[in-house]
């Protein structure tokens, strides 16, 4: 490109090259080193020039064609800098825009990783919330068996009443005593049935627990396997961290010593410059005023834009500091969570050992209970059958004796007959128990218990001022009561229904549940009983806390929508119950019933 501009001057100025080049050969290397004229020079002396015109006659040229081609070769060495310093600012622009599309790239990779890490945090605590579920299922389940040995303590108590009364009736029959044999094997063969229902309840109990414990064996294979997929998940965020980080660390490239080679349109740009200079040139010191001013100016904004790019470079450094550091933190986060996560499946893996011993601890138990049953099963039955044996050598000897005295009956059959109807006349209903207490509705009752001598049980109830009721108890209701203590449980069931008619009743259960109740989902083992169409009582265990509690639902505590819900639900039970129990909320942090 200076050569080009070069000859192109020298077609121009033939003249004024000559006496450059005569110019450099008495000045020699010294012209990169001349300063700028100043722009108004004083008038040379006439003297002076008629002097220096007698001296260099033979040179052929005047002081002036020097001055001009001195002020020439200037030009070009501030036209040759400009150029190179305009290339060079070209490079940094080209390496600063390298740099912030690099910034942009990496901002964006630390987001989406940011992003990515976000999420495996949440999935780790999706993760803890399920073994904190595991663990009160594992709770829950050591609950049961905590259950199922009081359940068995009970089994023992009872067998152990049953051995009594056994040891009872051997030892009434060794001492001869006979009277009322039938009733004690009745009594016996009772016992021994429901003994086996209890050995029934006992399976159906253990074939249940084995099923939870199935359940519970599946949720933490599922639960190992998430965790490993976390891991790997976690690990391989972690590797595309540290490629991230690597690839953050940038340096940018220094620019080459060699000046690249001009395109077509820099070399139209660098004429044009030179035809603006050169008609400067032409309009002598004014031109170079504005061109040293337009220098001046050129240099400032480079020097500006230098400075930016400094402060630019020195902020993308600050911002790669600090996405290292923020990779740091993660890193030991997710180090933190880690740790966590492995103490966790310790602590899993030692509850799952527990479980299973205290699985086979009750297995063992199961079993031995139930070769004890089996055993005390034969004993029963070859006491069973001895007492059968006697009883049929009995009945043989009531019969012999019943012929013997057939004769007698015959002469005193007047005299039977007479005692026969005073004590048929004398024997009237026995009573079982009975009480005065406030019913469950809200009434005083008194309540009385009797047995007929057709064997019906009836309860006898009125209120204050009122007509007593009499209401008879099937077998049905007399197995759904408890059997050590019937009567205190069928007190607690009276109540009072207003009708109309207005009377007194035995509330009926509708059913008796496992649920889970607002706002906690609490476990609440629910039991609904009903004394009529507006009146029902609540009663729940929390399984949590151990608590009990109670609700009474009448015609005033029941909305229009509940009531219209229920009239829907009229004759079916199970209906009933669900209606109800979806409208209950648990209240004082679990230990009240309340509607909703």
């Amino acid at each position: 490109m200076n050569k080009v501009i070069s000859g192109y001057f020298d077609d121009a100025h033939r003249g004024l090259q000559r006496q450059q080049q005569q110019q450099d050969r008495i000045m020699g290397g010294s012209a990169s080193n001349v300063q700028l004229p100043p722009l108004r020079q004083p008038d040379p002396d006439p003297s002076w020039d008629k002097v220096q015109s007698q001296s260099m006659g033979s040179l052929e040229f005047t002081s002036e064609q020097a001055r001009a081609g001195i002020q020439t070769e200037k030009y070009q060495q501030a036209l040759s800098d400009n150029s190179k310093l305009s290339k060079r600012i070209r490079q940094m622009q080209e390496q600063l825009a390298i740099t912030s599309a690099k910034k942009e790239a990496f901002r964006a990779q630390a987001t989406r990783l940011e992003k990515e890490f976000k999420k495996g945090r949440e999935q780790a605590d999706m993760l803890q919330k399920d073994l904190l579920e595991a663990r009160r299922e594992a709770g829950q389940l050591g609950t049961q068996a905590q259950e199922a040995m009081s359940m068995m303590t009970e089994m023992r108590k009872a067998h152990i009443q049953e051995v009594r009364l056994l040891q009872r009736g051997l030892a009434a029959r060794s001492g001869g005593e006979m009277k009322n044999k039938v009733n004690e094997v009745a009594d016996l063969v009772d016992k021994l049935g429901r003994a086996v229902m209890q050995r029934d309840e006992s399976i159906r109990d253990k074939t249940k627990l084995q099923v939870k414990s199935n359940k519970l064996e599946g949720d933490l294979r599922a639960v190992v396997d998430d965790c490993a997929r976390l891991k790997r998940q976690n690990k391989s965020l972690s590797a595309q961290l540290k490629e991230a980080l690597r690839k953050a660390q940038f340096t940018p490239p220094k620019p080459d010593g060699g000046a690249p080679e001009d395109s077509d349109e820099e070399f139209e740009h660098e004429l044009m410059a030179f035809e603006q200079r050169f008609q400067i040139l032409e309009e002598g010191p004014a031109g170079l005023d504005i061109l040293a001013s337009n220098l001046s100016k050129d240099k400032q904004t480079l020097e500006k834009r230098l400075k930016a790019a400094q402060e630019t470079n020195k902020s993308l450094t600050s911002s790669v500091e600090n996405y290292k550091r923020l990779g740091e933190e993660k890193d030991l986060q997710i180090e933190d969570i880690s740790g966590k996560l492995d103490k966790m499946m310790k602590d899993h893996a030692a509850l799952q050992e527990a479980i299973a011993q205290k699985r086979r601890e009750i297995e063992l138990q199961v079993q031995e209970e139930k070769e004890a049953m089996a055993r005390r099963i034969e004993e029963l039955e070859l006491e069973c059958d001895n007492a059968r044996a006697v009883a049929d050598g009995m009945e043989k000897a009531s019969s012999r004796l019943t012929k013997e005295l057939v004769k007698v009956h015959e002469t005193y059959t007047g005299q039977q007959d007479k005692k026969a109807e005073d004590a048929a006349a004398g024997q009237g209903p026995n009573l079982l128990a009975k009480t005065e207490q406030n019913a469950k509705t809200g009434e005083s009752l008194k309540l009385e218990v009797y047995k007929t001598p057709e064997g019906v049980t009836e309860l006898h109830a009125s209120e204050a001022d009122g007509e007593p009721t009499v209401i008879k108890v099937d077998d049905d209701m007399m197995k759904e009561l408890d059997q050590a203590d019937p009567w205190i449980e069928l007190f607690s069931r009276v109540g009072v229904s207003p009708g109309p008619p207005r009377k007194i009743v035995i509330s009926s259960m509708l059913d008796r549940d496992q649920v889970k109740l607002a706002p906690d989902n609490a476990e609440i083992i629910l039991s609904i009983y009903r004394f009529d169409d507006r009146r029902f009582w609540l009663s729940g265990l929390n399984l949590a806390t151990q608590s009990s509690m109670d609700l009474l639902l009448t015609e005033d505590t029941i909305g229009a929508d509940l009531a219209a819900k229920l009239d829907g639900c009229q004759g079916n039970s199970r209906q009933l119950f669900q209606c109800l129990s979806s409208h209950i909320v648990l209240q004082a942090g679990g230990t009240q019933l309340a509607l909703a």
